[in-house]
């Protein structure tokens, strides 16, 4: 029997209904965060991504991330985070739950 995705995650995601906002090569604005991990984010769009690109993606007050296109599905996106472990960590720490960060703690 094939592992799901759930099962093969370095961290727990948590499922969260979050505002965030995305920057690169669409204009700036606004998704819905569904859910979220130290690793990335599933984004929900008002229109399709298309070809265009996302770089940066923020929540409410926090630092920006960085962040990869792991995979598009028109107006639901997958992004990756791509900065220092560490800075995701501190940058996400508010939003997440104790329990996603268990695998950071025990790496450290």
């Amino acid at each position: 029997m094939a592992n799901s995705s759930e099962d093969r995650r370095i961290f727990p995601r948590a499922e969260v209904i979050l505002i965030g906002s995305m920057d690169g090569s669409v204009d700036k604005r606004d998704c819905a965060v569904m859910d979220i991990s130290l690793t990335g984010a599933k984004l929900e769009l008002d229109e399709p991504l298309d070809d265009r690109k996302i770089d940066t993606i923020r929540f409410s007050q926090s630092s920006a991330l960085n962040v990869s296109i792991a995979w598009n599905n028109g107006k639901s996106v997958g992004v990756n985070f791509t900065d220092d472990p560490h800075h995701i960590a501190n940058t996400l720490e508010a939003l997440l739950p104790e329990s996603c960060f268990e695998p950071f703690d025990k790496k450290a």
